[in-house]
């Protein structure tokens, strides 16, 4: 192996886990923000669609007084307790200095912290084994 082939390995498997988490930081940060300081007002279900025999997706939207119309998707698990139709309420959390940032309250929507952490250490883990890989192939050859 050269040391070119080496140094794109080593791209991949650093610089994209690397992008990655980076985004998933930022997301999760997004959604720390809104838990801790986000605003609540009711917004309308505008369709459920049915993601598999367990988990629903469903759209909904809201307007604040000024500006337009804001849309969004969650999912929660199918059930008759939790069977929501196009027309009824749902309470989602904005942030008042950026409301393109939302999410449904209700279901604690956004990148949760044990979804982060699984997300991040699977991330790593991949990141260390390329690593290795790529390290132990350029050495032995």
């Amino acid at each position: 192996m050269s040391f070119e082939d080496l140094l794109g390995l080593l791209a991949g498997f650093v610089g994209l886990p690397a992008i990655i988490l980076s985004l998933l930081v930022r997301s999760r940060r997004v959604t720390v923000r809104l838990e801790q300081q986000g605003l609540l007002i009711q917004g309308k279900v505008t369709f459920v669609r049915r993601r598999s025999a367990t988990e629903n997706w469903i759209s909904y939207a809201f307007r604040l007084a000024e500006g337009p119309e804001r849309h969004g998707v969650f999912t929660e698990p199918s059930s008759p307790a939790m069977d929501r139709r196009p027309g009824t309420s749902v309470d989602v959390l904005y942030l008042a200095d950026a409301p393109q940032h939302h999410m449904a309250a209700a279901v604690g929507g956004g990148l949760t912290h044990e979804r982060f952490l699984l997300v991040a250490a699977l991330l790593v883990g991949f990141s260390l084994l390329g690593l290795f890989v790529a390290l132990h192939s350029y050495f032995t050859s």
